[in-house]
């Protein structure tokens, strides 16, 4: 505390700092002043002020659905209200834009929702009531409810969270605003780095590889991936201080219950209930030695880019368990057997090499 004269006063607040995700730009996130609460309305954004003598049940009453609002590359954009109180990790999605990235999301997602006692040490919750009402009616309601075939994510001027969490982690003893962006594969493929900004800052990458692609039986089939897998890492590697290590990742065989009839290490993996605790992540090694020699055999090398350039581990996984309905209603995925299979294996991969929770040592590869 200091005195002034008249009297001693505390000081104010130390600044924090944040990058804004959107547009790069380094926010005081304790300057109301230039990252004002805003509310939409029907003539746009309204700056919220509090009024003088107005109580405090009276202001947090009519800012509860309000967002912070940045004008950093003097187009405004909002953020959830509370982003930068907290600890800033944000994961990509990369793959081409039928890759199941966008099922994939909603399947993990709606999975660490419902079985947040996987993470013992975690309290999981929702960052902004909004992503949260438009993740659910957008994505879990018709996929994972109606069982209906989501559409592709759509190219966008500016890519946004498609959702976020606020996580706070006994383990690191701080609460983490935990934000997801899943963009159109068309941005990587064309190397339309200016709307994928949130690269420059990944803590965390998921790469989707689309088994589709490779269901065939024949292992020497040759299948040559999206380039938007090399373009994503080309970014990755020019925004990165040290561009000799890139951030932790997981590569996920999506639709991987299109593998499991024909070929044996994914449905030997897909088979496995190893999604109970953070001690099943201890087999992620072996698998990701199944997973890399499955994708080597079957000429999809350029989806194991990450491999070697990360920490990294490869899993077998599907959103749906079962293939889309073929025919007149192909719009919708079977009842039957319908469910998603290890799809939070991935998630618990990533929390754990980004440190959000202990590292689990994993065996060494052998047989099964």
């Amino acid at each position: 505390m200091t005195f002034d004269g008249t009297g001693w006063n505390a000081p104010p607040p130390a600044p924090v700092q944040r990058v804004c995700p959107y547009c790069l730009s380094t926010l005081d996130w304790s300057d109301f002043g230039a990252i004002p609460l805003v509310k939409e309305t029907a003539e746009g954004a309204e700056v919220l002020m509090r009024a003088p003598g107005e109580s405090e049940d009276r202001w947090r009453y009519r800012t509860m659905s309000a967002m912070r609002q940045c004008a950093g590359d003097g187009h405004p954009h909002t953020l959830p209200p509370d982003y930068g109180d907290f600890e800033p990790l944000i994961i990509g999605l990369i793959g081409n834009s039928a890759a199941g990235k966008t099922h994939l999301l909603t399947a993990m997602i709606e999975q660490l929702r419902r079985r947040r006692a996987v993470f013992e040490d975690l309290r999981i919750e929702a960052l902004d009531g909004k992503l949260e009402r438009n993740f659910y009616y957008d994505r879990i309601q018709p996929f994972l409810e109606e069982h209906r075939v989501l559409d592709g994510t759509r190219p966008t001027q500016r890519p946004e969270f498609a959702y976020a969490l606020r996580v706070h982690s006994e383990y690191t003893g701080r609460t983490h605003a935990v934000g997801f962006f899943d963009v159109a594969g068309e941005h990587f493929r064309d190397r339309d780095y200016e709307r994928t900004p949130f690269m420059s800052v990944a803590d965390a990458v998921i790469y989707v590889a689309d088994a589709a692609k490779l269901r065939s039986g024949d292992r020497w089939a040759r299948h040559v991936p999206d380039p938007g897998f090399t373009h994503a890492i080309a970014q990755l590697r020019g925004a990165a201080r040290d561009r000799r290590k890139l951030p932790p990742a997981v590569i996920v065989v999506a639709k991987s219950d299109l593998l499991a009839p024909v070929h044996r290490a994914a449905g030997h993996w897909l088979a496995q209930r190893d999604e109970n605790s953070l001690a099943d992540l201890r087999s992620a090694k072996r698998e990701s030695r199944d997973a890399y020699r499955f994708l080597s055999d079957h000429g999809a090398e350029l989806w194991l880019e990450p491999w070697g350039q990360a920490e990294t581990t490869i899993h077998f996984a599907s959103a749906s368990g079962v293939d889309r309905v073929r025919g007149e209603d192909k719009g919708r995925f079977p009842e039957e057997d319908f469910g998603p299979r290890r799809v939070l294996r991935p998630l618990m991969s990533l929390f754990s090499m980004t440190g959000l929770v202990p590292r689990v040592e994993m065996d060494e590869p052998r047989g099964y």
